[in-house]
């Protein structure tokens, strides 16, 4: 467990000291479990305001990075400074307890005796400034279950308790993990306008998450986390251009000679031949940045084709960059680098295409 060393002995205010704009700092993290090393060398900032989100696929050390922010864990390596105070091995208590950090807890931690309401005022009750819980039970749709016990809550209302208890505190930085699983659309919609308004106020949120269209959408910036290392960082339209090869038009075409123009066109590179599927007109995919010039070029050359238009995504950039993009994804392997959106050591239709985010079948 850590607690906050002071680095100086003013009052605590609650504020970053001048000249640091972090509310958050990681750097060279390391967290091993034994000889297995969970979290290997990871490091980035998270700037007062913003939404930060870690994503990655089971066992990609998100929950291992969170418990060493929150204090729950010692790291083998690196640090972990809040509000410019680093996090110290060896003492009692965490930072959320002196009302640095709140953190979402597991739905073990969960009082099944407790109501909605003796539970957000326990928790209330462990910070210096927490915000009004029957105003809190409001906002999160939970009015009329607020002298509900948690074992007889629903498993999305355990959910909205479970990110209740985290914004109670009032803390200048939320922790949260997976905090709109089994919930659905509305009370996501609900439970984001919750925390959006917590951001305007200048909350700040590091959140783990596995919704791609939810990350790409909410969070201002992203760390993709895999085998324990960071793979890349930046905002989500920074990594899905740095992870992706641009959009991809795929033609479904009969035509022949077709495929050979659309390679003296676009160049042998950007055209590429795809497998049949077993019936139906051969198929071919051009990577551009230009889409509509494709578009319109295939479908003036053919005019009975099939064209579809796939704009890149975060999850096909998140594919890119763990390793497991399937073919014809239109992604490129992760760069090596570092900075935003790169990678640090190994992701309008013209005509009458159709067009999106993803496969538009």
């Amino acid at each position: 467990m850590f607690s906050i060393q002071e680095r100086s002995e003013s009052p605590d205010t609650g504020a970053a000291e001048p000249g640091d704009p972090h509310v958050l700092e990681v750097g060279e993290l390391t967290v091993r479990y034994g000889d297995f090393t969970a979290v290997n060398n990871v490091g980035f900032t998270v700037g007062r305001g913003e939404i930060f989100g870690l994503l990655g696929r089971n066992g990609a050390g998100k929950t291992s990075t969170i418990a060493a922010v929150a204090g729950l864990l010692q790291p083998a390596a690196g640090h972990v400074r809040v509000l410019g105070r680093q996090l110290e091995p060896g003492r009692r208590g965490g930072a959320w307890l002196g009302g640095a950090l709140s953190l979402q807890p597991q739905k073990t931690s969960l009082f099944p005796r407790l109501q909605v309401e003796e539970t957000l005022r326990m928790w209330a009750s462990l910070y210096p400034d927490p915000r009004p819980v029957p105003a809190l039970i409001d906002e999160l749709g939970l009015t009329d279950k607020a002298r509900t016990r948690a074992a007889r809550l629903s498993g999305g209302q355990q959910q909205r308790l479970l990110l209740a208890t985290a914004l109670v505190g009032n803390t200048p930085l939320v922790v949260l993990d997976e905090p709109t699983t089994g919930l659905d659309p509305h009370a996501s919609r609900d439970a984001w306008a919750v925390i959006n308004r917590a951001r305007a106020g200048g909350t700040t949120f590091l959140l783990s998450t596995h919704a791609m269209a939810e990350a790409e959408e909410r969070c201002d910036r992203l760390a993709i986390l895999h085998e324990g290392r960071l793979r890349t960082s930046g905002t989500p339209a920074q990594i899905v251009r740095s992870l992706t090869r641009g959009s991809t038009v795929t033609v479904r075409s009969s035509q022949e000679g077709l495929l050979r123009a659309a390679r003296a066109e676009f160049g042998t590179d950007a055209v590429r031949a795809e497998p049949g599927d077993g019936g139906g007109a051969p198929r071919f995919t051009v990577a551009t940045e230009r889409p509509e010039r494709a578009v319109a070029w295939c479908e003036e050359r053919s005019p009975e084709a099939d064209v579809r238009l796939h704009r890149p995504t975060l999850e096909d950039a998140f594919l890119a960059a763990t390793g497991t993009a399937p073919a014809g994804t239109g992604t490129a392997p992760a760069a090596t680098g570092t900075g935003a959106a790169a990678a640090d050591d190994a992701p309008a239709a013209a005509g009458g295409a159709r067009a999106g985010g993803g496969s538009t079948r």
